[in-house]
């Protein structure tokens, strides 16, 4: 299914060029019905004659004398004929990666709008328009979590096995369905393979038990029934007849069988944490595929030239010389690198993580799942809340903790840093930071590795400013390319070492994770980052620059309003002139004078609200996207979910919650103040 194409400096690398990817994943459903099959079971459906590509008649036809159910009317016919109409009228905005989070239904909810909307136009006779599908609302805001596109194709799996939709996850990853179930699970989980091969070797088994993954692999189609204390997994090719499972492992799909013993929400989390659904090119070239249609979703790779320039760029981005031995991993979102680092620890022998208690929700939970299950990783805060609070000083405080305790350390402590901080936009002192880290490191004895997130800043060239003070410190470097690389068009994220062999041999063990977890960048999304990648840093800082001009106005208007002067936390000129050109910036507005603490709480997201309320800004949680649109969001109820409340709570300043805006590189400047400015005056009104 692959054609490779050789480099004699690069080696082999796969280009997929066929039909499909992955088969689309060899999903059947529709695969061996086509709109004239439709016709046979003629004598439940009617005449010969009746016009089966009209969903009216689809429906008439398959009714009987009693009131249909919705099952009766959603036959596999409807179902066709239904996709192929919202295939035809999909709304640009269910491709994208972030979504309207103003009427969010959830999967099941989404689930219930389209089924109900199919059920009235297959009565009716009418066709689906784009229109209806724009104003149903999302599955969720965010393409790791869920898509419109995504959901829709398990909508039509789930209905295919009889199942709920709550019941059907697609995964961009062969194996993470059953990572998925082992983590979410609190039983031993036992799978059955038939006559196929393990997915994991000896190797890998053996890892999976210090990830506290208690998995039994069984080569037999001879399932045994489950028991209560386990979980039964069979891949699909397996389930026979009358196999009893709790779960069925098809390639990219989980079906659960018994969500008592597999907890839909619990998969859900995993699921956003480690992976993504099915990219939207490839949900809809498999539900093209699947109605019949043809093909004409992007879903292709790149060539290798174009994809080295690619790595090569990223290296650049990180300030490392470019190094063809020590590739970048890119993976299929940014918290799927961050799983496949915190997995090569623990390969490694351990380590001890240290992070801000503010950082990204994502981030922070994808740490606390491994320190929840994984018996050689642990994870420590250190806290940064407040204008006046200095990350060196807090990560020196933790290092001195951890230090005065050294046989209860693991081999490699990280110090784990998100430049510029999130929600917060400081950058620490370069100097400052790396002797802090050689002080521990001389002290404990244990080695340190310096991990940064530089999705604010990508440009930053962090591994050349810190290797300019500190030539032997490891560093490695993260970053979310869902937001300024590929300018919001598609997910992935990445994993860059520096110059050091030791950090470049971790990158190694990070790859063999990455292929573990089957979570390596897909062919259409390596393609997105191929034609996007070039000129972000020029994208940054344009993006800069209409954050600094907007961020003046804001607060012009609330000295105006209120008579505050009303900081905002954003990087200063000399850091963004450095390379730390954030788009972003966050600011507590002034509390309310005379009101109650409910109305002050509630203060930064009525702003957000009537922000949205208007052209050109939109409620979500991302960043980086080159639309022309300005983001908006409380970090406490969206991007920090995974926090602390407590840590939550120390952001606040007079009961009131930050605020986070994040701005694209060219937009109406004078139309985004005047809303602002507008919106402050209602405010406080």
């Amino acid at each position: 299914m692959q054609r490779l194409i050789s480099n004699s400096r690069s080696g082999l690398l796969p280009v997929f060029r066929n039909t499909c990817w992955n088969d689309f994943y060899h999903v059947r459903y529709f695969a061996n019905v086509s709109i004239q099959s439709a016709s046979r079971d003629e004598d439940a459906m009617g005449p010969s004659h009746t016009d089966l590509t009209d969903p009216g008649n689809l429906w008439e036809a398959s009714s009987s004398q009693s009131e249909p159910s919705k099952n009766d009317i959603l036959s596999e016919a409807v179902m066709k004929h239904s996709i192929q109409q919202i295939l035809s009228v999909l709304p640009a905005e269910w491709r994208g990666t972030t979504f309207n989070n103003a009427k969010l239904l959830g999967r099941e909810g989404f689930a219930k709008h389209l089924e109900d909307l199919i059920v009235q136009k297959s009565q009716t006779g009418e066709k689906i328009s784009k229109d209806e599908l724009a104003q149903m609302g999302n599955a969720e805001d965010y393409l790791r979590v869920a898509t419109n596109i995504s959901t829709t194709l398990e909508i039509v799996l789930a209905r295919e096995r009889g199942l709920d939709v709550s019941q059907v996850f697609t995964f961009a990853s062969d194996t993470l369905p059953i990572f998925a179930v082992c983590l979410a699970s609190k039983l031993p989980v036992s799978l059955y393979l038939g006559d196929t091969k393990s997915p994991f070797s000896p190797k890998q088994q053996e890892l999976l038990k210090l990830l506290g993954i208690n998995l039994r692999i069984c080569p037999s189609y001879r399932i045994q029934p489950p028991q209560p204390t386990e979980v039964v997994l069979a891949l699909e090719s397996a389930v026979l007849k009358n196999s009893q499972v709790d779960g069925i492992v098809a390639p990219n799909v989980l079906y659960i069988t018994d969500p008592d013993k597999i907890v839909p929400a619990d998969v859900l989390v995993i699921r956003k944490r480690m992976s993504t659904p099915v990219t939207t090119p490839v949900a809809e070239g498999m539900l093209q595929t699947l109605a019949g249609m043809p093909l004409t979703a992007n879903i292709y790779g790149p060539g290798v030239r174009n994809a080295t320039k690619l790595f090569d760029h990223l290296q650049t981005l990180c300030g490392t010389p470019v190094n063809k031995s020590a590739k970048p991993v890119v993976t299929t979102v940014g918290l799927s690198a961050l799983c496949s680092l915190w997995a090569a620890m623990v390969a490694r022998g351990g380590a001890d993580v240290l992070m801000c208690s503010t950082a990204y929700g994502g981030s922070v939970q994808m740490t606390d799942i491994f320190d929840k299950t994984a018996g050689k990783f642990r994870k420590h805060d250190f806290h940064i809340q407040g204008a006046r609070a200095s990350v060196v000083d807090s990560i020196e405080k933790e290092l001195t903790r951890l230090a005065s305790d050294t046989t209860s350390l693991l081999p490699t402590t990280v110090v784990f840093l998100e430049i510029p901080t999130n929600p917060d936009q400081k950058v620490p002192d370069m100097a400052e930071l790396t002797s802090a880290c050689a002080a521990y490191q001389k002290a404990s004895g244990k080695k340190v590795l310096l991990l940064f997130d530089t999705t604010f800043a990508p440009g930053s060239k962090i591994m050349q400013k810190v290797r300019d003070v500190d030539e032997d410190l490891c560093v490695m470097v993260f970053i979310s390319l869902s937001k300024s690389v590929s300018r919001g068009l598609t997910t992935a994220g990445t994993v860059v070492a520096n110059h050091k062999q030791e950090t470049q041999d971790i990158l190694k063990v990070v790859g063999d994770m990455c292929a573990m977890f089957d979570t390596q960048a897909k062919p259409d999304q390596l393609m997105r980052l191929v034609e996007h990648h070039a000129r972000v840093e020029e994208r940054c800082r344009h993006a800069y620059s209409v954050a600094a001009r907007v961020g003046e106005k804001l607060q012009e208007a609330v000295r105006e309003t209120t008579g505050y002067e009303m900081p905002i936390s954003f990087v200063t000129p000399e850091q963004a002139s450095d390379g730390f050109t954030s788009s972003s910036f966050s600011f507590n507005l002034p509390a309310v004078q005379g009101a109650s603490d409910e109305v002050n709480q509630g203060l930064a997201q009525r702003f957000v609200d009537l922000l949205c309320e208007q052209a050109g800004f939109k409620p979500c949680v991302s960043f980086g996207q080159d639309n022309g649109l300005v983001y908006c969001t409380v970090p406490a109820t969206s991007t920090q979910g995974a926090v602390k409340e407590e840590d939550k709570a120390k952001q606040a300043v007079g009961g009131v919650q930050l605020v986070r805006l994040s701005f694209p590189p060219t937009c109406n400047i004078e139309q985004v103040t005047h809303v602002i400015s507008q919106s402050v005056s209602k405010l406080y009104v």
